[in-house]
C-alpha cells in the first residue's frame, strides 16, 4: 500500500468539517495493523494525523525517529475507526437492568420517572458525564440520541462544559401526552432560537418526537416544520405489539404506523426509525420509498421481549439499515457487542421462524457499526479510515494474534473482535485528532 496523501486522495466532501472549531494542531502518527476494509486483511502500516483528520497513510512501518507522543501504537495493535451507535438515550444510563416485560409498562414505571430527574440542572451534567465517561470506555466516538423532554436540558448538552468532543445528533424527545404531567407540559426547543455557535463543537439538532402514542397530530406537524430540510428526525416505530394496537385506536384515520409518519411529513431520507419490528410490507415499502432509515436495536427487543427483526424483509426492500443500542432498552454502550447481538438475533428468527432467514457474517455487522451508522447520520468523513476522514480512531491491544496476515481468516480476526469484545483492548482513543488519556478514561 503506498503513501496516501491530502493532495493524492482526499475527498473534496470531506475537507471541512463545520461541527468541528479550533481543529488541534498537534500532529503524529498511528501505527498497527489498519482495519479499513473488513472484508480485507488488517496489513501493517500508519496514519499521520494533522488538524484532527487522517492526512495520509502508508504501508509497513512508521517513518523513522519517531516517539512518544508523536507515535502512538505499534506491534500488536489494531487501529480501528471508532464505533458509532444509531440510537441511544442520553438520561437512561442508570436505567440498564430494569426489568419489565412490556415497553409500555417500562415507560410508565422505570423510564419516565427517571426523565423526570433531568429537571434539576446538576442531575443532567452528572448524567451527561456519565453517558459521556460510558460512551468513551466502549470505543463509541459518536452516537444519535435522544435527551429528556425537558427543553432546559437540551442546551445543557450542547454545550456539554469541559466533556470529550464526542460527535453527537441529539433532540429533545418530543412528547404532549401520554406520559406524566412533567414531561408533557414540554414544548419543543426551536434549534434556531440560540446560535449554533454557543454550542460545543461537533453538535447537531435533530427533531425527535418520542412515538406516536406521546405525540399528538399537531405535535408531528410543528417536529415536521422544525426539521425543515436541514435537520435529522428522529424517533421510533413500531417496536412492540402492543404499542402498534394503541396507535391504531389513537390514529383511526392512517392506514398504517408509517402511513401516520408519513402523513404528517417526517419520512424523509433525514429520518431515522427504531425498531420496525412489527412491520407490514406495505410499511417497509413506504419507508423504502422515503429512503428512511431503520435503526435496528437487537437488544432492547429481546430485553423488552418486544419481537426478532426481520432482516430478510429489511433486505428485501432495500431499506438503509443501521444499528443502535437503545441503552437503557438495550444493556450495552458497546457497538461490537450490539453487533454481535444481531448476528445472534438473525440467527435465532433463522431457528425458530424462517430457515430462510438472512445472518449478518461479522464483517457485515462491523460495517453497520462503523462506515454504516456515520453514512446513515450523513457523517460521511466519520467511520472509515481514509486520508481526509475525521480521525476518529481507536489502538486496540486485543489478546488473539493478529499478525498472521492470512487472508482467510479474515472473517476470524472480526469474529474474535465482536464475539469476544472488551472494552479493556482499547488501548487509546483519538476523538477528532486528540488522544484521549490511555485507557480511554
Amino acid at each position: 500500500m503506498p503513501v496516501a496523501t491530502d493532495e493524492s486522495r482526499v475527498d473534496a466532501s470531506l475537507s471541512a468539517d463545520p461541527a468541528t472549531e479550533d481543529p488541534p494542531e498537534a500532529t503524529f502518527v498511528v501505527a498497527g495493523r489498519l482495519l479499513i476494509d473488513p472484508e480485507s486483511p488488517p496489513d501493517r502500516g500508519w496514519l499521520r494525523i494533522e488538524r484532527g483528520r487522517i492526512a495520509a497513510i502508508g504501508d509497513g512501518d512508521p517513518p523513522c525517529g519517531l516517539s512518544a507522543p508523536e507515535l502512538l501504537g505499534g506491534d500488536g495493535r489494531l487501529v480501528v475507526p471508532g464505533f458509532i451507535d444509531a440510537h441511544v438515550h442520553l438520561p437512561q444510563v442508570r436505567a440498564i437492568g430494569c426489568v419489565r416485560t412490556d415497553l409500555l409498562a417500562w415507560l410508565d414505571e422505570v423510564i419516565f420517572p427517571l426523565e423526570m430527574t433531568w429537571a434539576a440542572e446538576h442531575v443532567v451534567r452528572s448524567d451527561l458525564a456519565l453517558f459521556h465517561r460510558r460512551l468513551l470506555d466502549s470505543g463509541t466516538l459518536g452516537a444519535a440520541a435522544l435527551s429528556s423532554p425537558h427543553a432546559a436540558a437540551l442546551p445543557i448538552v450542547l454545550r456539554r462544559a469541559g466533556l470529550p468532543p464526542l460527535r453527537l445528533m441529539v433532540g429533545q424527545a418530543l412528547m404532549d401526552r401520554g406520559g406524566p404531567p412533567a414531561l408533557v407540559g414540554e414544548r419543543p426547543w426551536d434549534p434556531d432560537s440560540a446560535p449554533a455557535s454557543e454550542w460545543a463543537p461537533r453538535m447537531e439538532v435533530s427533531l425527535n418526537p418520542r412515538f406516536a402514542l406521546s405525540c399528538s397530530a399537531a405535535l408531528l406537524d410543528e417536529a415536521a416544520r422544525l426539521a425543515g430540510d436541514r435537520r435529522f428526525i428522529h424517533t421510533h416505530l413500531a417496536e412492540s405489539e402492543s404499542e402498534c394496537a394503541a396507535v391504531r385506536q389513537l390514529f383511526p384515520d392512517d392506514a398504517s404506523y408509517a402511513d401516520l409518519y408519513d402523513h404528517h411529513a417526517l419520512l424523509s431520507p433525514r429520518t431515522l426509525l427504531a425498531h420496525g419490528v412489527h412491520l407490514a410490507p406495505e410499511e417497509w415499502e413506504t419507508i423504502a420509498r422515503r429512503g428512511s432509515v431503520v435503526v435496528h436495536c437487537p437488544q432492547a427487543n429481546t430485553f423488552l421481549r418486544s419481537g426478532l427483526f426481520d432482516l430478510g424483509a429489511a433486505r428485501d426492500h432495500a431499506i438503509r439499515l443501521a444499528l443502535g443500542s437503545d441503552v437503557a432498552a438495550g444493556s450495552d454502550l458497546a457497538m461490537p457487542r450490539v453487533a454481535r447481538s444481531m448476528i445472534e438475533v438473525a440467527t435465532l428468527r433463522s431457528i425458530t421462524l424462517d430457515r430462510a432467514a438472512p445472518i449478518p457474517t461479522p464483517a457485515e455487522a462491523w460495517n453497520l457499526i462503523t462506515r454504516g451508522n456515520a453514512d446513515a447520520l450523513g457523517w460521511h468523513d466519520m467511520g472509515r479510515i481514509d486520508v481526509g476522514a475525521s480521525a476518529d480512531l481507536l489502538v486496540l491491544r486485543p489478546d488473539f494474534e493478529i499478525d498472521r496476515g492470512d487472508r482467510r481468516e479474515v472473517s476470524d480476526v472480526i469474529g474474535r473482535l465482536l464475539f469476544g469484545w472488551r472494552d479493556e483492548w482499547i488501548e487509546r482513543s483519538i476523538v477528532a485528532g486528540v488522544p484521549m488519556p490511555s485507557g480511554g478514561a
